[in-house]
């Protein structure tokens, strides 16, 4: 075997020049095909693989590779072959180092012939060389313009000498592979870079525009549909000016010839630009133009939407304006001292009230200026030391409250100090008016006559003055502190509650009266006259009362109403006295002719003249009497039909009265008597309002209010109402007299003719039933007074449902009853009565014998019907007797008095009573009523 060796390759001529020409055709073919390859854009891959089969071709060896260079990882990959163990390519990594074949051709300055690698020491072969016993090739770099790609080789496992053109072709193959290598690397860094210029422009918030020196829209990016919202296809081939604004063509156009003039050199401008939905948007530009051919040039700008920006400027130019007119226009010193002390910033309108003009402070030292007021110096070298400094300067007159704080940079330098002092001369002023009027305050309500105090909204007293403390006769403020209003001062605590609740209601002061307890028990009227005081959020805090004590007041008007009353009757009594001489007649005419013989019709009479007499006691007693009213359903009509006949007796005859009293009217919550007061006092009104006589009428209807009229009338106003109109066609009175008609002690007539309690008593009445009054009247037009009574609840409840109430038949009795009665006539009459109905009777004189037959009698006695004023032991110690002995008989009182004997306490509501004089059917209903309650499973006693 002969020696292997490598050397540099020399041109030798062979002698068989037939397949060198052969040889050099196909070789030129490959080159040939290889740059085909190259030009028609295949993948590297198969560029790589192309050259491969090319050159094994082309030489005419058995293997031949392309190894890949990675810079990165100083090795190559065997990237295409042909001959190779199958797996070998794609996957065989050769080192890139010096000390082998592929790191020795790339650092070699040409191609090189391997001949006998047995004997080579320069460097040693690839594995996949060795693997297949590779004794000889031609191997060469490919050399692009920056790096090597690779090298490139062809190989056999025969001994084969490479002549020169062999070596030509492997470099010409190498420098084609090179070339198509470099070219797909610009290729591949342009695309790359057209995509990353179409991302900049596609998703930027620039819009990149080209246009013609005729301001023809040539191209558009993307990004103008998402910022103006036009496709690019709307704006290609318009006019960039018809989408600017008038006003701001000039200063564009101005810019556009600027940038042709100048090519290269970049302009600025900024307009407004049409969006898409019509609104204006501005828009930020910068562009230049570039010369396309002679005389031709074009404009690429670049457009930012600054609209939002211009907003915020604006709203920031507006606010600094706004600052700096607040700043000239308030009462405040801004100013600014750099390290040494120096005013760098003085302005604000409190400078002129030391007489400086803004800025001529600027330049001057704080310290020289005010070195006369050495708290001012300290507390600036405080701020300038790092503190923040708050404190009050008085200069020539005028007080300042200055704020001082330190200026520092980022790496706490102190740089300065800037401040702020205000002019608080007016304040201070205020203040101390304000502490002089606190005080004033304080001391009239020390002073004050009335009670005063502030209470929370669950009856705790929070303050109260001295008068207050006298008037509930507490020791001193602190003790009435302790004290709680519901439980301590109100006697009724719903009362407070009401008051509480009306105060709440409304934002204006509210008044009422109610009945307090003093510290020893003692009751006093006191008349509430106070407000809600409320938070921000509109909760109540407290509320602040004034409260005067009007129990002798009270007791005045108390006695002048009863004097008002007595008046009354006595107009009365002319008219009654002749009523009851009337009746009295009727008895006893009709009596007598009863003595003679039964006639029917005399009884009739008899009995109509009794029921007559009784209204009138009944009335009497109810103009003279002084009890607390008594609201019961009472129906207006038959009241007021009933006092028309006592009317007319009061009326003179110049004066007609016209009645028109619908007795089918719902039940009303009144008291009959208080009924009939109002309407007598309503009537003598009238009477004086017509001295030359008139008409007089009275009229009862049922009406509704509206919401309107309720929220007037305040909480707890009824819907339905019966109203009493009373009209007279008198002098009628104007809007004054009207306006005051209701106070007390207020009247136009003469002295002696009138108390001023008529109209005022009527109100307080109408008040204590839940109604209200009003009065219409014009001078010569008459009065219409219109008085409403609040329909009783039940009387309701009826009309609303249908229901009416059917009168039954009074039932009977086999009950023993006891009547007690010392007017022998009555007491027969009402035997007699009673065993007409089945009961069985005892009767006795007076409370002496019933005692004894209550004590004697052998079978229990049901019911006792007792008078209350007897001259012996009238029915109230009778009763009190028989429950002393043990006894548990049901009483029925009785009695001419209005509810109680002559000068006797009040009889206990509880207990049954029926007010003399009565009729049968009011005497059996009462006493059948009276034993049922006794039989229920809890009889009152």
């Amino acid at each position: 075997m002969r020696p292997k060796r490598f050397r540099w390759l020399g041109v030798e001529e062979s002698s068989r020049a037939e397949l060198q020409l052969r040889a050099a055709a196909r070789q030129q073919e490959a080159v040939a095909h290889l740059g085909q390859q190259a030009l028609s854009g295949v993948s590297r891959g198969d560029l790589f693989q192309a050259a491969a089969t090319l050159l094994a071709r082309g030489l005419d060896v058995e293997f031949s590779d392309v190894l890949e260079l990675k810079p990165e990882h100083r090795s190559l990959l065997l990237r295409a072959g042909t001959g190779w163990r199958e797996g070998s390519i794609g996957r065989t990594l050769v080192a890139a180092d010096s000390g082998g074949l592929a790191g020795y051709i790339l650092s070699a300055a040409g191609p090189l012939v391997l001949e006998d690698p047995a004997v080579e020491t320069r460097f040693s072969l690839p594995p996949h060389l060795e693997a297949h016993a590779i004794i000889s090739g031609v191997c060469v770099a490919v050399q692009g313009r920056e790096r090597p790609w690779g090298v490139l080789g062809a190989y056999s496992a025969q001994p084969r000498e490479f002549s020169g053109p062999d070596v030509l072709f492997v470099q010409a193959l190498a420098h084609v592979l090179a070339t198509a290598l470099e070219r797909a690397r610009v290729e591949e860094a342009l695309r790359k870079s057209e995509e990353h210029f179409r991302s900049l422009t596609e998703n930027a918030s620039d819009i990149v525009t080209i246009l013609g020196d005729d301001g023809i829209i040539r191209y558009t990016s993307p990004s103008v549909e998402r910022l103006l919202g036009y496709s690019t296809s709307e704006l290609l081939g318009r006019n960039a000016f018809e989408f600017i604004h008038p006003n701001d063509l000039a200063s564009v156009m101005e810019a556009l010839a600027d940038a042709i003039q100048k090519p290269g050199t970049p302009q600025i401008a900024e307009f407004r630009f049409k969006h898409a939905d019509q609104t204006w948007r501005v828009l930020e530009s910068i562009g230049q133009a570039k010369l396309d051919q002679p005389n031709a040039y074009s404009v690429i700008v670049n457009s930012r939407d600054v609209t939002e920006r211009v907003r915020q400027e604006e709203v920031l130019r507006t606010s600094k304006q706004r600052l700096r007119t607040v700043v000239a226009g308030a009462p405040v010193i801004f100013f600014s001292l750099d390290p040494r002390g120096v005013f760098t910033l003085a302005e604000g309108k409190g400078l002129l009230s030391l007489g400086v003009r803004p800025g001529l402070l600027v330049g001057k030292s704080f310290f020289e200026l005010l070195g006369d007021l050495p708290q001012a110096v300290a507390d600036v070298r405080r701020a300038l030391a790092g503190e923040s400094v708050t404190a009050r300067v008085e200069l020539f007159g005028f007080e300042f409250e200055a704020q001082y704080s330190p200026v520092r940079e980022r790496d706490g330098t102190i740089t300065g100090v800037v401040g702020v002092a205000t002019d608080i001369t007016e304040r201070r002023r205020a203040e101390d008016a304000l502490r002089r009027a606190d005080v004033a305050s304080r001391t009239l309500v020390q002073q004050a006559p009335f009670g005063i105090f502030r209470a929370a909204p669950d009856g705790t007293l929070l303050s109260v003055n001295p008068a207050l403390v006298e008037m509930l006769r507490y020791g001193s403020e602190a003790e009435l502190l302790q004290r709680h209003l519901d439980r301590d001062v109100f006697k009724d605590p719903s009362a407070r509650a009401r008051y509480v609740t009306q105060l709440n209601e409304t934002t204006a002061a509210a008044e009422t009266q109610a009945t307090w307890r003093r510290r020893d028990g003692e009751t006093m009227t006191v008349r509430l006259y106070g407000r809600a005081v409320r938070l921000e959020d509109g909760r109540v805090e407290c509320h602040e009362v004034f409260a005067e004590d009007v129990s002798e007041r009270r007791g005045l008007e108390e006695q002048l109403r009863q004097a008002q009353k007595m008046e009354a009757i006595g107009q009365l009594t002319g008219g009654i006295a002749h009523d009851f001489n009337n009746l009295l007649t009727i008895i006893l005419a009709n009596a007598e002719l009863l003595a003679r013989g039964p006639d029917e019709a005399s009884l009739r009479d008899i009995v109509s003249a009794a029921v007559s007499g009784r209204l009138m006691v009944n009335q009497l007693l109810g103009f003279a009497r002084r009890s607390t009213l008594s609201l019961e359903p009472v129906h207006l009509g038959p009241v007021v039909n009933d006092l028309a006949a006592v009317l007319r007796r009061v009326l003179p005859a110049d004066i007609e009265l016209l009645v028109f009293a619908d007795e089918d009217l719902p039940e009303v919550a009144a008291d009959g008597h208080a009924i009939e007061q109002i309407l007598l006092n309503l009537v003598n009104n009238a009477r004086d309002a017509m001295p030359e006589g008139g008409v007089l009428r009275l009229e009862t209807s049922c009406t509704w209010i509206s919401d309107a009229q309720r929220e007037v009338l305040g909480p707890g106003a009824a819907s339905e109402y019966v109203c009493l109109a009373v009209d007279d066609t008198g002098a009628g009175m104007d809007e004054a007299t009207r306006q005051r008609a209701f106070e007390p002690f207020f009247t136009t007539k003469p002295v002696g003719k009138g108390t001023g309690l008529g109209l005022a008593t009527v109100y307080g009445l109408i008040k204590q039933h839940g109604g209200f009054v009003q009065i219409d009247s014009a001078p010569g037009a008459g009065t219409r007074l219109r008085v409403y009574f609040p329909v009783a609840e039940e009387a309701a409840r009826r009309r609303a449902s249908g229901v009416h109430v059917l009168e039954t038949e009074v039932p009977k009795g086999k009950e023993t009853i006891l009547v007690v009665e010392d007017q022998a006539q009555l007491r027969r009459a009402t035997v007699y009565t009673l065993e007409r109905a089945g009961y069985s009777v005892l009767s006795a004189g007076d409370g002496i014998e019933a005692l004894h037959l209550l004590r004697q009698h052998p079978e229990p006695i049901d019911l006792v019907f007792s008078d209350l004023v007897m001259g012996r032991l009238g029915g109230r110690g009778l009763y009190q007797i028989d429950r002393r002995e043990g006894r548990s008989t049901p009483f029925l009182f009785t009695s001419g008095y209005a509810g109680a004997g002559r000068g006797e306490d009040p009889l206990d509501p509880a207990l049954p009573f029926l007010p003399k004089p009565w009729t049968s059917a009011d005497l059996l209903a009462r006493v059948r009523a009276t034993l049922d309650a006794a039989k229920s499973p809890s009889p009152r006693s």
